[in-house]
């Protein structure tokens, strides 16, 4: 029995002998940081400078070509993301009447489509960016004539917010506030509206962009055969953007320069089936 039990004690020290060398010779396992495991992946940080600055950037409700699809396309759209490649652009779409005062009233960093008035302090607008062809614009069934701006003092005339500050001073004069023929002038905030109270009455005159008129006429199944087109404004309207930041409106500025010289402007205005007798670019290649 003591034989016995003196092999069985000599095994156990043995085992622990052995034990203990393999305990030596394995390499204790490295503490791992707190929140990661053998299996996470460990991704580098990105370089501080990597990250584009977000700009908020206000620009007018849908308004087919210009803006649509909530503001994710669009020619202004496209312009402005090209223009500042450099910038994560968040789209903040309101009223046109809004636009004109969202920067100054800290709504928007910037804002697209909007025009000069005056000069705010401590506002910056951007060279025109765009450019829009007016026309007052009837049925062909409706026989009216219009040959100037004169002719429409008269008629129902529906157009959009601010419009008789846009289309010159004979326009203005006729529909100002305190114009007698004001009661004739209908501002409409939204386009499509605009549009769409046109072909409800028989006999209004529409003063409105014509590529506006055209891809949202022809969106909502109206032929364009059964209007007339009356060229009664000799003046092309054109719309800037104006900053909070004098350099972001210096990169917008440059930005426009190569689009127009890249041919990447004739492109967007071709894609949008914008027909134009002259653009932005045009301006900037005279001396």
């Amino acid at each position: 029995m003591n034989g016995c039990r003196l092999s069985t004690a000599a095994g156990l020290m043995l085992l622990a002998m052995c034990l203990t060398a393999c305990q030596k010779s394995t390499p204790a396992p490295q503490q791992e940081e707190p929140g990661i495991t053998a299996e996470t992946e460990i991704i580098p940080e990105p370089d501080a400078g990597s990250e584009k600055q977000q700009l908020n950037v206000a620009i007018s409700t849908d308004i087919a070509p210009y803006v649509m699809q909530n503001a994710t396309t669009g020619i202004e759209v496209d312009i402005a993301t090209r223009a500042l490649p450099d910038y994560k652009l968040n789209f903040i779409q309101m009223p046109y009447a809004k636009l004109q005062a969202a920067v100054a009233e800290d709504q928007a960093d910037l804002a697209l489509g909007v025009q000069q008035f005056k000069d705010v302090e401590g506002i910056f607008y951007s060279d025109n960016f765009i450019d829009f062809i007016n026309a007052a614009i009837t049925k062909k069934s409706a026989k009216l004539k219009i040959e100037k701006v004169a002719d429409l003092a008269d008629h129902k005339v529906l157009t959009w917010q601010d419009a008789y500050r846009e289309l010159g001073p004979e326009f203005e004069k006729l529909f100002s506030p305190d114009s007698p023929q004001r009661k004739n002038y209908v501002e409409v905030a939204d386009q499509g509206q605009q549009v769409k109270q046109f072909w409800e009455d028989k006999a209004a005159v529409i003063v409105i962009d014509k590529a506006i008129f055209n891809a949202i006429s022809q969106a909502t199944g109206h032929k364009l055969e059964e209007v007339e087109y009356h060229a009664i404004f000799s003046e092309t309207t054109y719309f800037k953007a104006n900053f909070e930041e004098p350099s972001v409106r210096d990169a917008f500025n440059a930005g426009l320069q190569k689009l127009c010289q890249s041919g990447e402007y004739a492109k967007l205005l071709k894609k949008y089936n914008i027909d134009l007798p002259g653009t932005i670019c045009d301006q900037k290649s005279k001396p």
